[in-house]
C-alpha cells in the first residue's frame, strides 16, 4: 500500500481519475485462475476496481468467472450458457456498476488511504460532500478503530455493499470481505 500511495503522490488528481484499471487482460492469466484456490477474495478485487479511483477495464467474461492461465488460454469464448456463468458474481459486478454510475465522488472524487495494516485497507473517496468508505479484509474477521477525520464527519451512512459494520468510528469486518459506505 506505500508504494501505491508514493506512486499516486506523483500523479495529478486528473491522471488518477484516467488510470486504466483491470484486474487481468487478453496478455495476462485471468485474475481468478492466479488466485487458485483462493477464489473467495475474487469479490474483493472486484470492489477495489469499482471504487479505486481511475476507469474500471472489465476484460470479457471476467463478470462471469471465466479463468483461463496465460495466453492463449486467456482467451476462452465467453461461457454464454447461464449455467456455466458465476451467476453471484455478475450480480456483485451489476451492484458495483451501479453504484459507481450512481456516485460523483466514486467517478471524480478524491481518495485518501485512512488504514492500511496487515491484510485489510480502508479508504474514503470524497467529492464536494458526498463520501464513500470502503473497507476491504483479506484477512480473518477483525475491528478497525478509524483515526479522527473531517471526512469522516458524516450525520449517517449507508451500507451499499458487503456485511461489516460501522459503529462509533470502529469497523467490524468479517472475514474475506468488502464493504462500501455512503453517505
Amino acid at each position: 500500500m506505500v508504494w501505491m500511495d508514493n506512486y499516486r503522490a506523483g500523479l495529478s488528481h486528473q491522471q488518477q481519475l484516467r488510470m486504466f484499471n483491470q484486474l487481468d487482460s487478453h496478455d495476462t492469466a485471468r485474475f481468478k485462475t492466479l488466485l487458485g484456490r483462493d477464489v473467495a477474495r475474487l469479490p474483493l478485487a472486484v470492489v477495489w476496481l469499482f471504487t479505486w479511483p481511475g476507469v474500471p477495464c472489465i476484460y470479457y467474461g471476467d463478470e462471469v468467472g471465466l479463468d483461463g492461465k496465460n495466453d492463449p488460454f486467456c482467451r476462452k469464448p465467453f461461457p454464454w450458457q447461464v449455467e456455466k456463468q458465476d451467476s453471484a458474481l455478475f450480480a456483485l459486478y451489476q451492484r458495483m456498476i451501479a453504484l459507481r454510475k450512481k456516485s460523483q465522488a466514486l467517478r471524480r472524487g478524491g481518495c485518501q488511504v485512512l488504514y492500511a495494516e496487515d491484510n485489510v485497507v480502508v479508504f474514503v473517496r470524497v467529492l464536494n460532500q458526498q463520501r464513500v468508505l470502503v473497507a476491504i479484509n483479506r484477512g480473518e474477521a477483525c475491528e478497525v478503530v478509524l483515526p479522527a477525520s473531517p471526512l469522516l464527519n458524516v450525520a449517517q451512512w449507508q451500507r451499499k455493499e458487503g456485511h461489516g459494520q460501522l459503529t462509533d468510528g470502529i469497523l467490524a469486518l468479517p472475514a474475506i470481505s468488502a464493504t462500501v459506505w455512503m453517505n
